[in-house]
């Protein structure tokens, strides 16, 4: 159920300080775009706060010269290089103890000038919400497609469910909401760092691992929806997005979400077709994968697949998804075995 909100502008007094927080490694070329959006902001009570996850292009250089330009920008150079999440919970941990509300924003997407003016606002006419939310262009896509039409109020539980069955993306990217810092649960470590599938030699970040760290913020309260486009995001890049992209990541990243955080905001009935249907499409996305490249498959791909295969299947059974697990062991644990034995064998015949 949506309730509709009012919204007023501008905001013209008492502006709480908003923290922008923009993690970046080796991002020298999207970097100052980025910077320059948030300058542009007709809301000005913001500090944009610079981490630099031991970068060694440029990436220090572009923001130091931005930061001696306004001092609201502050730049945190580290030379340690951490994990994404990792990075992601060091940064959180810097941002000021007087700040109000939490925008992150990542080095290669920019802001709409109105951005944090109207976000905030929509967050004063429901100081009760957790965050707010707007829609955004990815790529040259304006998501979500089906968002409402105007301000609206979203339940939170409700928007947990859609997210983790994949019925809706308004949550988007950590680049789309405006978070209340003193309602988010689990402040500041709010990313899971648990790797996902275990024992791949790089360690992926979970491909669902942005929206999993709202879950438990959104038990326990709603969400202002704003129906302006407010943020641009960079279609794919060297980000956890474009890995999922890349290994076919989205489905059994999403399956294993919803067997662990599932129950906690569906009922029986929907969330066994809402497995049924995930498990569904990740089979669906091997077997095309494996057809378009004619049996031809990409090693890291395989080793992806395998991994998640290995963990999922088990689990299933466990949680008694019978067939959905008997489906992937009959007819898609093959196909990948399968391609690691052509790959096998072609890396033989080059080394011979």
């Amino acid at each position: 159920m949506q309730a509709c909100l009012t919204v007023s502008y501008p905001l013209t007094s008492g502006q709480p300080l908003v923290a922008v927080v923009t993690p970046v490694h080796n991002g020298a070329g999207v970097l100052d775009a980025c910077l320059q959006s948030v300058r542009a902001q007709s809301y000005r009570n913001w500090f944009h706060l610079v981490v630099d996850n031991a970068s060694t292009d440029t990436t220090r250089d572009v923001a130091e010269s931005r930061a001696a330009q306004d001092p609201r920008v502050k730049v945190l150079s580290f030379r340690e290089l951490l994990p994404m999440f990792e990075n992601f919970n060091r940064m959180l941990a810097a941002v000021p103890s007087e700040a109000r509300f939490l925008k992150q924003l990542h080095a290669d997407d920019t802001l709409h000038p109105d951005c944090l003016m109207k976000m905030v606002v929509a967050a004063q006419n429901a100081p009760d919400v957790s965050m707010v939310v707007s829609r955004f262009y990815l790529g040259s896509t304006l998501s979500p497609a089906r968002a409402p039409r105007r301000a609206v109020r979203l339940p939170g539980r409700t928007v947990a469910r859609d997210t983790l069955l994949g019925t809706s993306n308004v949550l988007g990217s950590p680049s789309v909401p405006l978070m209340r810092i003193d309602r988010i649960v689990g402040w500041p470590s709010i990313f899971r760092v648990d790797r996902f599938p275990a024992g791949h030699p790089d360690a992926p970040p979970h491909n669902q691992g942005d929206k999993e760290s709202c879950l438990d913020t959104l038990a326990q309260s709603d969400v202002a929806f704003v129906p302006e486009p407010l943020q641009f995001l960079r279609d794919g890049g060297p980000s956890a997005t474009g890995f999922a992209r890349r290994l076919g990541g989205w489905q059994a990243t999403r399956l294993d979400l919803l067997l662990r955080r599932g129950k906690d905001f569906i009922d029986e009935k929907t969330l066994r077709k809402g497995v049924r249907r995930t498990t569904r499409k990740w089979a669906r996305a091997i077997l095309l994968r494996w057809l378009k490249q004619l049996r031809r498959s990409d090693p890291e791909f395989v080793l992806y697949q395998r991994l998640c295969l290995d963990d999922l299947i088990p689990r299933l059974r466990a949680a008694r998804f019978t067939r959905e697990a008997r489906m992937l062991e009959r007819w898609i644990r093959p196909l990948i075995a399968r391609s690691k034995a052509s790959d096998s064998n072609r890396l033989h015949q080059q080394v011979s």
